[in-house]
């Protein structure tokens, strides 16, 4: 049983996590019930290449472009790579066709020179996994700093986990997906990012193989927060 100090500490706790989430500075949001927000900007799209289906988005499967450059539909907000912010958002695969090998549909972190940071869902191998995958060192103490002593755990990208997050902080971008179906969030991978006091944003991104079977990824609930 839990002394009177720690109930009062989880209490305590409980409190401050709640205000921080009640009083979360929200940037931008967009459940696409009532159409797209001018906001959003198109890279590498066509006017037919997203639709507005039963409150949600939804984004054709597009090769990359010129450069391998993500089709994307993005929208620059106002904070710094020195903030903390996150975004968050719902992905899932519609139609009778799924991702194919080496699609893959997620969420970007912008900057002035293009994507610095990705999370998605994709196919590798013919498995629909979280990108990008957590690493696992497997060498012998002391050979951290070679490359291939490592291997990447990747998790399979069930619908139970939750919407996929960009949590950025402190000149980090951190991969976690959540509130999953108990509540849960998981952190899967982070890394620094290049530091930026402004044309920062977050984009939607649907892209893969050139293929005759027509795959669309649907967004639904985006949301930047600053807590």
């Amino acid at each position: 049983m839990s002394n009177p100090t720690e109930a009062t500490l989880a209490l305590i706790a409980c409190f401050v996590w709640q205000s921080s989430a009640v009083a979360a500075d929200v940037l931008f949001e967009d459940n696409f019930d009532a159409g797209l927000s001018p906001k959003w900007q198109m890279k590498g799209l066509d006017p037919d290449d997203f639709r507005l289906r039963d409150g949600a988005l939804e984004l054709r499967v597009k090769p990359l472009g010129p450069n391998d450059e993500r089709p994307m539909l993005k929208v620059d907000l106002p904070f710094t790579t020195a903030d903390t912010v996150e975004a968050s958002v719902e992905v899932t695969v519609v139609g009778g066709n799924a991702l194919e090998r080496n699609d893959e549909a997620g969420l970007l972190l912008t900057d002035a020179h293009g994507v610095a940071f990705s999370v998605r869902k994709t196919n590798i191998n013919g498995y629909l996994l979280l990108a990008p995958g957590e690493p696992e060192f497997i060498g012998e103490p002391g050979e951290e700093g070679d490359p291939a002593n490592y291997a990447v755990k990747f998790w399979p990208a069930e619908p139970a986990y939750g919407p996929l997050r960009v949590v950025v902080r402190a000149h980090n971008a951190y991969f976690q997906v959540g509130p999953s179906s108990r509540g849960e969030y998981k952190s899967l991978f982070h890394s620094a990012i290049t530091e930026a006091a402004q044309g920062l944003g977050f984009a939607l991104t649907a892209n893969g193989n050139q293929a005759k079977a027509e795959r669309w990824a649907r967004f639904d609930n985006f949301r930047v927060t600053r807590p």
